[in-house]
């Protein structure tokens, strides 16, 4: 690992070894901040509605007095489950607060529920659009208002510490579920067509597969546990290294990022801000250094890592960036305990995100690394399911309850000591979040999960070749540590983080028994070959209760998700189905010690006709739709009787299913219209 600072550092006026890691903000005269201005960033028009004219003053370009009186008018806008002496101190900060009121603008009085689940929604209901090429992604009011500090159905177990959450109702729909499997699978094996061997033992254990992976989901997430929100007092900050890599985004876009770092309740001199450009571009080091003017009392650090394939470097990729800021946080910031990682399009959710990160794990010493919640701004309906409420606001509180969460790249906080502790960020996968965590746990280390928004995205890939790759490589991950680090042949994880990312590695392995799904209901409504035979009374009773636990299964484990966003989860998963089973031989053929090559995810959208990418979905609704008609038309003479109805209404759904997909392969895209020309009439004289 190379601790040396690169040549620009060392030319740089101002190294970070003259800044103190502690200490006081030095005192500035109130006249030299009226009269200075801040330089301008050339903020993209979209970007600087943001930054410039949000009412919320915490996102406020003021002076650093004001800046200030906001941030302690803004504690008052979100509070946790707090003790007796947090109270009192809420309670003083808001006479403070009163007597600023000529500096902020005036706020209704709310209720402190009320005011902690609006205020991510305040701080960002006025966007309304991305930056983008050449498609608005923003169309029409902002998905944030669904942004919760606390997912609705975790909050009565926020009342007392480390209470789990009522999940009374899963528990018995599971119990339910394993006794209907008992009686499902037995009555399926026994009706297999034996005639057709080749399409009834496939479909058997495909059904099989599925009923195990229902069975360990039951089991993961028998127990969920919601964390204690702690928030650490004032001016009891310790100083904290913000790591921010960048490669291909914008200056704008990063820009946008720090500020909004800069915009927390937290003092600026006990921020270590590194910019790690893998890019080397010149105009980032400009727009570093005038951040850095604009922001005196914050230590703003522009780096370079070695360069791509030297022997300096320790990581090919994203993971060589953070590991060249590590190690210089580890030369220059040796005091620095705590360590955030966030992503150079990934603005922050809360203005108390890190008094509530920090204040966890100074209560719990024993923890590693805080994860938050991930959110993204996206397009109305979020059409490619890009929030993820299924996964950070539902199946998180699970693995917090198992010791089982794993890092998410953003919103997250690592302890120095433990970061180095198990040799940095590894560099064995293609993405370092998910399986740093996965080697923490394997040396003992404890994770935890607090249900407050910590990062959102300006962007989110809403193309499919985009989708296709960012979901790609999140499969492709997982399912390399699945294969060659296997939950249940590595050592060091206890019994139920081995059932955890067993879980994890069989979603989406997942993709081959849905893919038989799909082409059971064509080959029995074309040919009249079954994979079992049954009266269908016989079926009614076996199936229908089958199916019909694993939907509402499925409803309790997104507890936090609507219909729309469960329903818009299932179009995904049925979508890429190719996309997973790509990523799945992928990691065989590369095996464990060939890192597969890593693209970063484009940061914009490109609209357009994407029929090709999903040419193997097309091929399927076409064959679906065809099989239906087929039997329909070879029925015509007495459909109710004679036509497979059951057939035709599971080729129906997997329609529909499909159809999403397919439509979404241009989403974004608009025809341009030709401009009407007019016939020129010669004047007359």
């Amino acid at each position: 690992m190379n601790n040396a600072p690169s040549s620009s550092e060392r030319n740089r006026k101002l190294l970070p070894a003259d800044f103190p890691d502690q200490g006081e903000e030095e005192h500035i005269p109130e006249q030299q901040y009226k009269n200075r201005t801040l330089q301008p960033l050339s903020i993209p028009s979209r970007q600087g509605h943001f930054l410039a004219n949000e009412q919320h003053p915490i996102f406020q370009k003021v002076s650093l007095s004001q800046r200030t009186m906001h941030a302690d008018n803004a504690i008052l806008n979100e509070t946790s489950y707090l003790d007796q002496q947090d109270q009192q101190q809420l309670s003083h900060a808001s006479e403070i607060a009163d007597q600023a009121t000529s500096l902020t603008p005036a706020v209704k009085k709310e209720s402190p529920a009320e005011m902690l689940a609006t205020i991510p929604t305040k701080a960002f209901r006025t966007l309304e659009k991305i930056a983008t090429n050449r498609m608005q992604a923003i169309k029409g009011p902002s998905r944030l208002d669904k942004f919760e500090t606390i997912p609705a159905m975790a909050v009565q177990g926020l009342k007392n510490e480390g209470t789990k959450i009522n999940n009374t109702k899963l528990r018995l729909i599971g119990t339910f579920f394993v006794i209907i499997a008992a009686f499902y699978l037995p009555w399926l094996f026994t009706n297999l067509n034996r005639q057709a061997f080749w399409f009834s033992i496939p479909f058997f254990f495909s059904m099989c597969y599925l009923t195990v992976l229902v069975l360990i989901t039951i089991y993961n997430n028998w127990t969920r546990v919601a964390s204690k929100l702690i928030r650490l007092p004032n001016e009891q900050e310790p100083t904290i290294a913000i790591c921010i890599p960048t490669y291909g985004e914008t200056p704008d876009m990063v820009q946008t990022t720090m500020e909004s770092v800069l915009s927390q309740d937290w003092p600026h001199s006990k921020m270590v801000i590194v910019i790690g450009d893998d890019s080397h571009r010149p105009v980032m080091k400009e727009m570093t250094e005038v951040l850095q003017l604009n922001f005196p009392l914050a230590h703003i650090i522009y780096h370079e890592p070695p360069r791509k394939g030297t022997p300096e470097r320790n990581g090919n990729a994203k993971d060589g960036n953070l590991n060249s800021m590590l190690a210089y946080i580890n030369q220059y910031h040796p005091n620095i305990a705590f360590i955030e990682t966030r992503d150079a399009d990934d603005i922050v959710g809360s203005p108390q995100f890190l008094r509530y990160t920090i204040g966890h794990l100074q209560r719990n010493q024993d923890v590693a690394y805080v994860q938050t919640i991930k959110d993204t701004l996206v397009s109305e309906g979020d059409p490619f399911g890009n929030r993820q409420s299924f996964f950070y606001r539902g199946v998180m509180l699970a693995r917090n309850a198992t010791n089982s969460v794993f890092p998410c790249g953003s919103g997250l906080i690592w302890r120095r000591e433990q970061l180095n502790f198990i040799g940095g960020f590894p560099t064995w996968n293609l993405v370092e979040d998910l399986y740093s965590g996965y080697v923490a746990m394997q040396h003992g280390l404890k994770g935890a999960y607090l249900p407050v928004v910590g990062a959102i995205g300006q962007v989110s890939p809403e193309d499919i070749p985009n989708v296709y790759k960012q979901l790609g490589t999140w499969a492709l991950d997982t399912i390399r540590i699945f294969i060659w680090k296997n939950p249940w042949i590595v050592k060091g994880l206890t019994f139920k983080q081995r059932m955890q990312f067993t879980e994890l590695g069989l979603f989406y392995l997942l993709s081959f028994p849905l893919l038989i799904f799909l082409v059971t209901p064509i080959i029995s409504l074309l040919t009249g070959i079954y994979p079992f035979h049954a009266t269908n009374t016989s079926y009614i009773l076996h199936f229908w209760p089958y199916a019909a636990c694993i939907e509402i299964l499925l409803a309790l484990t997104g507890a936090a998700s609507t219909f729309e966003e469960l329903w818009r989860a299932r179009q995904m998963w049925f979508g890429l189905i190719f996309v997973f089973i790509k990523s799945s031989f992928l990691a065989l053929i590369y095996g464990p010690n060939k890192k597969p090559a890593y693209k970063v995810t484009r940061k914009t959208q490109e609209a357009g006709i994407y029929l090709r990418e999903v040419s193997f979905q097309v091929f399927i609704f076409i064959f679906l739709l065809a099989s239906i008609v087929f039997n329909l038309a070879i029925h015509q003479h007495n459909i109710l009787r004679d036509a497979d109805l059951g057939s035709i209404l599971w080729a129906s759904l997997y329609l529909l299913i499909l159809g999403g997909i397919i439509r979404r392969s241009w989403f974004g895209y608009q025809v341009k219209k030709k401009p009407v020309q007019t016939a020129k009439v010669p004047m007359e004289r």
